[in-house]
């Protein structure tokens, strides 16, 4: 998909890809694109793969979304809910989980 994008738009400066797995790849194209420092690339999880990527700057940066304690944040609204007595139609639809931009 990255390298369809990079051909089909030869001006493109940068590529969010929706998790770190698919900057992988992102960073291949770029590279077999000739585009090597001309396209930053974004992504999602950090992942340890996407770890040396940063340090050398085949990624411009990674958001950690804590995809780890997704579950426990979940669970732990619902136990909150419960304890409160809560109907549905009295919760907030969003919550707040928390998120780094990790970067060189």
């Amino acid at each position: 998909m990255a390298s369809q994008i990079l051909k089909a738009n030869p001006n493109v400066k940068a590529l969010l890809c929706g998790n770190d797995n698919m900057v992988i790849g992102a960073v291949a194209a770029v590279r077999a694109a000739g585009k090597a420092g001309k396209v930053q690339v974004v992504g999602y999880d950090n992942i340890n793969a996407i770890k040396p990527m940063l340090a050398d700057g085949r990624v411009l940066a990674t958001a950690d979304q804590y995809a780890a304690k997704q579950a426990v944040f979940g669970i732990d609204t619902a136990l909150k809910a419960i304890s409160e007595h809560k109907k549905q139609s009295e919760l907030s639809g969003v919550v707040e989980t928390p998120v780094n931009l990790v970067t060189k």
